[in-house]
């Protein structure tokens, strides 16, 4: 128990600390308080990921809580270090809002990967082991059978389990090239900028075959350089891929806020 968790027990901390049974007591409901923040706060920043909540969705702490048995507390606690992330906004008498994003704050996210995913790629290439390979390839041959699933229906679109599953393969795979570049910092760093472009997957782009086919083969360009030991060609191709990303969402934008203006 740390300085700051002290602090909270007020003035007769020291008349606790005595008192054996009590202080124990506290201390665990301390610790159960702490771990049901982070279940919260992963279970949360799970579905931002995914696309689940869409920009500008209100989160109602009690009923997310009860989707895995906790008060509303820790959810509060959980949206409030989101927000310091950049992934929620916490509005006074509202609470927790999905942030929206504009045209300028997408492109300053997507430069951020590409100050980081290229150079992430070229060290892979040369120091990726055999099973974060096998694991690139797993991401990428999910991503497929979501493809195939889409062109094997009759929607033009993909419906929200899908978009969910392939947006989950795809952060997966983005996230097991960096870590495969053994640069524990670029992990943390490109972490917090997928998380963001990830909130705003559904907003960016609608999910057809055709975008969808695309992402899998920039996908396979980077993990053939990888498997190839290609630095230069890893990093080509996930700079690539990352332009191809930012053209596509700027597009989408434009559109949604030509219908808008509509």
């Amino acid at each position: 128990m740390g300085y700051n968790d002290i602090s909270r027990l007020g003035p007769n901390w020291h008349t606790l600390a005595h008192s054996p049974h009590r202080f124990r007591r506290l201390k665990v409901t301390i610790t159960r308080t702490k771990t049901h923040a982070s279940r919260a706060y992963q279970h949360l920043r799970s579905k931002l990921i995914s696309g689940e909540f869409e920009p500008g969705t209100r989160l109602l702490y009690g009923p997310i809580g009860k989707e895995i048995g906790i008060s509303a507390t820790p959810v509060r606690e959980a949206a409030g270090q989101l927000a310091n992330e950049g992934l929620l906004e916490l509005i006074p008498k509202i609470g927790a809002v999905v942030c929206q994003i504009n045209r300028q704050e997408l492109v300053d996210i997507y430069e951020v990967r590409l100050a980081i995913e290229p150079y992430a790629a070229r060290l892979a290439a040369q120091r990726a082991s055999p099973q974060q390979v096998r694991r690139l390839e797993g991401h990428v041959t999910r991503m497929r059978e979501l493809t195939d699933q889409l062109l094997g229906s009759s929607k033009e679109f993909a419906g929200k389990r899908i978009v969910g599953q392939f947006e989950k393969s795809d952060y997966a795979f983005h996230m097991e090239v960096i870590a495969a570049s053994g640069n524990q910092a670029m992990v943390r760093t490109a972490g917090q900028s997928h998380a963001l472009t990830r909130v705003f997957g559904v907003r960016r782009h609608r999910y057809d075959a055709t975008s969808m086919r695309a992402t899998c083969e920039d996908h396979e360009a980077i993990l053939d350089a990888i498997r190839a030991s290609s630095a230069i060609n890893a990093s080509t191709a996930a700079t690539t891929h990352i332009e191809n990303g930012l053209a596509r969402s700027l597009a989408a934008l434009d559109r949604a806020h030509d219908g808008e203006s509509s």
